[in-house]
């Protein structure tokens, strides 16, 4: 197998519409989490809270078993970081009305306070970038990500059933594939 090389990955990262989308996202994330991180004086926001989020918006609540499951994660994940939220006043934790075993968490009016300033944020990050864009391939830019957002939440369960079935990375091969001069040298021992 040919050995590959960084400027190999980078190249194809470079021709990945999902890998520039996902790298831009983490940029654009990371700046406005340290916005809001200063403007509180204190780290009150981490990206894990962050990937909760969207899932919040919602005024029947969400299960936390449900929340993790849409965040890909395990139940024992989410609840702390349900309970940092909680603790700072962005959800309130209640018992689920229709299994007591179960619980349900609300965006609180401080979280959807919390949520508009945190999308204010994000505005002023988009004017910082403005002058860099130009207004026309700002709107472009725009309509196409909304465009691409539809299909990608009308595809959302077909993928996901995809990727659950799809292969793994590739294993790395075991140390006689990876070196057959040592494996031809055992033989002749």
């Amino acid at each position: 197998m040919p050995r590959r090389t960084l400027s190999q990955v980078e190249k194809l990262q470079a021709s990945s519409l999902g890998y520039l989308l996902i790298r831009c996202s983490q940029i654009w994330g990371d700046r406005a989490i340290a916005a809001v991180n200063a403007e509180a004086g204190a780290p009150v926001l981490r990206e894990a809270h962050t990937r909760l989020l969207p899932h919040l918006q919602t005024p029947d609540g969400i299960r936390i078993t449900e929340l993790a499951k849409a965040v890909g994660v395990t139940k024992q994940a989410t609840q702390p970081l349900v309970a940092e939220l909680a603790e700072q006043g962005i959800v309130r934790i209640e018992t689920d009305r229709e299994d007591a075993r179960a619980k349900r968490v609300f965006l609180t009016e401080f979280g959807l306070e919390a949520l508009l300033h945190g999308t204010g944020i994000l505005l002023r990050i988009e004017e910082d970038l403005a002058p860099h864009l130009g207004p026309r391939a700002r709107h472009a830019l725009k309509t196409h990500l909304a465009t691409l957002r539809s299909a990608l939440e009308a595809t959302a369960s077909a993928a996901h059933a995809d990727t659950s079935a799809a292969a793994a990375p590739p294993k790395r091969p075991p140390a006689a594939s990876v070196r057959p001069t040592q494996r031809r040298r055992n033989q002749t021992r």
